[in-house]
């Protein structure tokens, strides 16, 4: 099942198109990885001061993140 990942940031929203998910009991889950990477573009935008809504597929996110991109510079500091 593909779902969209809908996240609020400090001057628009992210939606992630073609995120893989499947559906559990009340919630929908996606995994940890996409999620690492979903947040931390998220705080990327939200860095670099992006306003407004933006959309991309997860596919290309992770053409050019992994979520150790996300997670080592967190881990370093």
């Amino acid at each position: 099942m593909m779902t969209t990942e809908v996240v609020s940031f400090d001057g628009g929203i992210l939606n992630v198109i073609d995120v893989p998910s499947r559906k559990c009991e009340c919630e929908t889950l996606i995994a940890l990885g996409d999620g690492v990477i979903v947040d931390g573009y998220k705080g990327m935008l939200e860095k670099n001061g992006i306003i407004g809504a933006v959309t991309v597929s997860l596919g290309k996110l992770k053409e050019r993140f992994g979520p150790m991109d996300f997670i080592r510079p967190q881990i370093q500091s």
